[in-house]
């Protein structure tokens, strides 16, 4: 039984008591689905096996036919006139028979195993309660399950008197996410996939969810769908069942909530459904009692996605569409007054223009407010709220000193509370890169009990943040993942993708691309889908990462643009400085520095992590321009070990650089901090490729660098160490082998359009006497500048920036001749007789948003 470890330690608790002559009650009661049958089925199988005599009996659905008929069948009894009289009251000679009956079925200890209590009829239960409290010479164990479906009955009052009793209580909770992979992978057959996990999150946690959801996907085909546009007609059957067990009232309590895809309020369900909060209460109890229902700090919610998306899609259309323009017209009618908290509309309003990544409209909101706002509480939720648009417009000073301004209120409501400090620790971990957030964040997970479910999911993704900062990436990476079961057991409905975003973050690190593209694209469907806009340019920005490291720089660009319109359009500028990071790798690698540099000059801002990537890409051009003494002086500013965490592969890199400006005490640094993080996370064959690069280059060492190229995961990493083994080898003489492995690298980057690399190893085998053909033709018009081939384009991008013949000829690798010539030809085809006729018509398509025509990959 997965994730019920605790649960069956009672039980065979339980049991190891009867066999040691004792006998003993445990009670185990739950929400609908969360496995208390399962656990019954497995207590007696296991009885049976340890020679113990076992009583079992189950209240159909249906209910009993008749006072006592589920003891009676339990015990193999028939029915009798003397019995009882009626539904009522029961008669000594029932208790007698029943009593008697149970000795003689199971003469040694005996567990009684009673299952669904809760459709049994008080007749039963009071029955139930007096064989329990009878003497008896032989030890007898009870073990007795109830559903806390909203049935009426009095099983609750029974499991509340023999607790009082002595009898040990336990409650079923939700699985574990741990517990949800295995489950979802017992079902399934097979090992799960990023997309399989996020979809089995949405059950949160609950077995019979899970297992009839992907059961339904079997059967009806939908298994390999990563987002199914329907859910399995078995699981719709399971949620009916639920919800036909409300009243009418809850019933629609319910299906309200679901189809606004919300929290709301008490107050306002109770203005959607025409009635007084008063009169909802027991409403609401009776739905949260289902497990349907869940009652936070923020408002009502369903337990479960899964259950809210069956819901709504079974509400007519027309319906729900009435629901929304109702729920409409009350959130803009309804004004907060000076003296209530902003609980409701009003504050709904403001998180749904934050969510949707309309920030400066929702700061507005909520200044206005601020302004005429008398109560100190509503005036600390409204600072909440403040704190949020400045944290996700970058502006973590502010936002923090906003959020610690609202902790330190006396008395402060456990929502306000909880939003402070989600907020605070957002804008530690990802825009500070002091480290005070881990200390925050783990006072909050050691005092769990003081904090709410939000709080503890930013806690648990400040703690990942740390972890991946300090080399610990599959710590980072459970801490990061594990914050799906808090988000389904109650933090706000509108979502926060800061975990989300932190995990794919880490996989796309260690080069796990596919599980990293798969959570991204449901985290991008969900915020699209749900008009959660504030992060979508985040995403796109790691998408832009990920194509980078698959080489796939076209997508790269593309990601990367998309980011920076999004973060425009939303005033959402933390993923500003990661976007124009990418566009600038992508221009140094394709030779195009002046691009690279030009993208280098946006504000770096951002989070601490785009800031060092920021950093590390100015060494990398300033290095590329000025030769490994300018880039070592970029480099001494950024934290060395920190930084082969958040980019891994530019270990190499700095080992390399620090080498060629004869710094080996720098380089040695850098390799030992690329091995420690190599075996420290040694499921990452992306470190250890890194680690066993920067290695062979410090000790010019052919096989740390061979088996660099073999398991190196990025073609570009990939053929760089292909490039360093043929230098190596070039330099021992050993020249057929230099030669292989040269031809390897240059092959590669010619694949990816890696034009700068591409042109190094091709001059270094044309010095050993190696010659390329390495152009392509293009259909292009005769002149203008739509007729410069990209070598020449990139000749008259560095000339026109100041470069003189000889510096371009160093920078493209290749002779200070073929610079005239190309220069020659771009002058005929542009019409222009100088250089500063060419820097005005570069200027000119540079403020065109000219990008260059893809044409020969000599560079």
């Amino acid at each position: 039984m997965r994730g019920r470890d605790r649960e069956w330690r009672l039980v065979d608790g339980l049991l190891q008591k009867l066999r040691r002559g004792e006998g003993g009650t445990l009670l185990v009661d739950g929400e609908p689905g969360l496995g208390k049958s399962r656990l019954l089925a497995e207590a007696v199988a296991e009885a049976s096996e340890r020679g113990i005599g076992v009583v079992q009996g189950r209240v159909e659905e249906l209910g009993e036919l008749a006072p006592c008929s589920m003891l009676l069948e339990a015990l193999d009894l028939r029915s009798e006139p003397g019995d009882g009289d009626g539904a009522a009251e029961f008669g000594p000679l029932l208790l007698e028979r029943l009593r008697v009956g149970l000795e003689r079925l199971a003469p040694g200890p005996v567990l009684a195993a009673l299952d669904d209590l809760q459709r049994a009829d008080p007749a039963t239960l009071r029955m139930v309660h007096t064989l329990h409290d009878l003497p008896d010479d032989r030890p007898i164990s009870w073990l007795m399950f109830r559903s806390t479906a909203p049935i009426a009955c009095q099983a609750v009052s029974l499991f509340d008197i023999l607790e009082r009793e002595g009898a040990e209580r336990v409650t079923l909770a939700p699985l574990s996410l741990a517990a949800v992979v295995a489950l979802t992978e017992d079902t399934l057959g097979r090992s799960s996939d990023p997309a399989t996990r996020a979809l089995a999150a949405r059950t949160g946690g609950n077995p019979l969810l899970i297992t009839e959801l992907f059961a339904g996907l079997r059967e009806e085909g939908l298994l390999r769908d990563t987002a199914p546009a329907r859910p399995p007609g078995r699981l719709r059957i399971v949620v009916q069942g639920w919800t036909d067990t409300l009243s009418t009232k809850a019933r629609s309590l319910v299906e309200t909530i679901a189809v606004l895809g919300r929290s709301l309020s008490l107050e306002h369900a109770a203005s959607l459904l025409d009635t007084t909060p008063a009169a909802l209460l027991p409403v609401t109890e009776e739905a949260a009692a289902a497990g349907i229902l869940i009652v936070t700090e923020n408002g009502l919610a369903l337990r479960h996605e899964l259950v809210a998306d069956i819901v709504a899609a079974g509400i007519p259309p027309s319906v729900r569409q009435s629901l929304l323009d109702q729920s409409g017209v009350l959130m803009s009618s309804e004004r907060v007054g000076p003296a209530r908290l902003l609980t409701g509309p009003a504050s709904t309003a403001i998180d749904a223009a934050i969510a949707s990544g309309r920030l400066h409209e929702a700061e507005e909101m909520v200044r206005g407010r601020l302004a005429e706002h008398g109560s100190v509480y509503g005036s600390a939720e409204l600072r909440c709220l403040l704190a949020d648009t400045m944290y996700l417009t970058g502006r973590g000073d502010e936002a923090i000193h906003e959020a610690e301004t609202v902790l330190a209120v006396p008395g402060l409501p456990g929502h306000v509370r909880e939003r402070a400090t989600l907020v605070q620790l957002y804008a530690m971990a990802r825009l500070r890169d002091d480290g005070t957030a881990r200390a925050h964040a783990q006072e909050i997970i050691d005092g769990k009990n003081r904090y709410g479910p939000a709080a503890r999911s930013a806690a648990l993704v400040a703690l990942a943040i740390a972890e991946r900062r300090e080399g610990r990436l599959s710590g980072a990476l459970a801490l990061a993942e594990s914050t799906g079961r808090l988000a389904g057991a109650g933090s706000p409905k509108e979502c926060r993708y800061e975990a989300c975003l932190t995990a794919a973050g880490v996989l796309v690190d260690v080069h796990r691309l596919d599980e990293a593209r798969a959570m991204l694209r449901q985290a991008r469907k969900d915020m699209f889908g749900h008009g959660h806009l504030a992060w979508a340019a985040d995403a796109s920005t790691l998408e832009a990462r990920l194509a980078l490291l698959a080489s796939r720089f076209d997508d790269a660009v593309t990601e990367a643009r998309r980011a920076l319109d999004l973060a425009g359009a939303l005033n959402t500028p933390l993923s500003v400085a990661a976007a124009c990071a990418v566009l600038a790798a992508v221009a140094l690698r394709r030779g195009d520095l002046q691009g690279a540099a030009h993208h280098l000059g946006e504000q770096p801002g951002g989070t601490a992590e785009a800031r060092l990537r920021h950093t590390l890409l100015a060494a990398q051009v300033a290095e590329a321009r000025d030769g490994p003494r300018s880039a070592m002086s970029l480099l001494a500013e950024l934290p060395r070990p920190l930084m082969l965490t958040i980019e891994p592969a530019a270990g190499p890199w700095m080992a390399r650089v620090a080498l060629d400006a004869e710094d080996r005490a720098a380089a040695e640094f850098v390799v030992a901090a690329a091995e420690a993080l190599g075996a420290a996370n040694h499921e990452f064959p992306a470190l250890g490729a890194a680690a066993a690069h920067a290695r062979g280059l410090l000790e010019r060492d052919c096989d740390a660098l061979a088996l660099a190229a073999e398991r190196a995961e990025d073609m570009w990493a990939r053929a760089s160490a292909e490039e360093d083994l043929g230098k190596v080898l070039a330099a021992a003489g050993r020249r057929v082998e230099a030669t292989e492995r040269l031809e390897r690298a240059l092959g590669t980057y010619d694949d990816i359009g890696s034009a700068r690399d591409a042109a190094r190893v091709r001059r270094r085998l044309r010095g050993m006497g190696v010659r390329h053909r390495h152009w392509s033709y293009a259909e292009r018009p005769v002149s203008g500048w739509d007729s410069l081939t990209e070598t020449e384009h990139a000749v008259s991008s560095l000339a026109a920036d100041g470069w003189t013949n000889p510096q371009i000829a160093e920078q493209m690798f290749i002779s200070v001749h073929t610079v005239a010539f190309h220069l020659r030809h771009v002058f005929r085809k542009l019409s222009i007789r100088s250089r500063v006729e060419l820097a005005r018509l570069a200027a000119e398509q540079t403020r065109d948003g000219f990008d260059p025509p893809p044409g020969d990959r000599h560079a």
